[in-house]
């Protein structure tokens, strides 16, 4: 692991503590038009706090980009800081792509659990000219 991206790793893991995805439920609350069952109050999963290092989920009205999740999608790519809308199977769900996470990639499934169509695409996440200064 290069300094970089340790670096980037500590941010990320501090960022944590003051996440709105941390503290929630699970990604899933996003999802539109039939959000989870799981009440907002409820303890943070292992599966949300892990979806929470790559950001968090957002508020479709405040996305800026839509993608459509189509069969034999293998990827997407994204810009740190970036929030986005995923459309499949006619549910939606907004993320907020976290701006330490430049330079990583995981599995869509990852932070949007509840739409089958993101199992097995990968989600690239690139460095943003607005939050690196370039």
């Amino acid at each position: 692991m290069t300094k970089k991206q340790k670096l980037a790793a500590a941010l990320a893991l501090s960022l944590l503590a003051t996440s709105p995805a941390w503290s929630a439920g699970t990604p899933s609350q996003a999802l539109s038009p039939a959000a989870s069952d799981t009440s907002p109050s409820a303890p943070a999963t292992r599966a949300s706090r892990v979806a929470a290092l790559f950001g968090s989920p957002a508020d479709l009205r405040a996305t800026t980009r839509t993608v459509t999740l189509t069969p034999g999608m293998n990827y997407v790519n994204v810009a740190s800081g970036e929030s986005v809308a995923f459309n499949a199977g006619g549910r939606s769900a907004g993320w907020t792509f976290l701006e330490a996470a430049g330079g990583t990639s995981f599995d869509m499934a990852l932070i949007l659990p509840d739409l089958p169509q993101a199992r097995g695409i990968r989600v690239y996440v690139g460095a943003s000219d607005v939050f690196h200064g370039g």
